[in-house]
């Protein structure tokens, strides 16, 4: 299993994570949000270059006073640069092996990162629901 910026070669039409919205999304959207500068779709492939999971990033920022005191007691008072994690999905034929954990993992690094080029006060993931998290 790699993982990559999606390109057009990946294989994402056979992908389904069992969330019509996410299938939907990396099937028809992701390559449009990644052309505009939206968002950055990372894709785990098999040898085959079948998309097996996937998750985006993109930026945002959040109101300093929408955080807990505890977390913002050294930062100003004016909205708080963040890194969004979402649309995560992984394909039904490989869920239960870890390639989660291994995307998860993926995007942190990929935050830390680009926390080494510009501001990045905090990491905001987006849970599609109870299950999610």
């Amino acid at each position: 299993m790699k993982i990559e910026v999606l390109q057009a070669h990946h294989q994402k039409k056979s992908f389904n994570c069992g969330q019509d919205d996410l299938n939907k999304f990396i099937k028809q959207y992701a390559s449009q949000h990644q052309k505009s500068g939206t968002s950055k779709t990372y894709v785990a492939i098999d040898d085959d270059l079948q998309v097996r999971g996937f998750y985006c990033l993109s930026s945002t920022s959040i109101g300093f006073d929408v955080v807990d005191t505890v977390l913002t007691k050294r930062l100003p008072r004016y909205p708080l640069p963040c890194v969004v994690v979402g649309r995560f999905a992984v394909d039904q034929t490989v869920q239960g092996r870890g390639i989660g954990k291994v995307l998860l993992a993926h995007a942190l690094k990929q935050v830390s990162t680009v926390a080494q080029i510009i501001g990045v006060n905090f990491v905001v993931i987006h849970a599609k629901d109870k299950k999610a998290m």
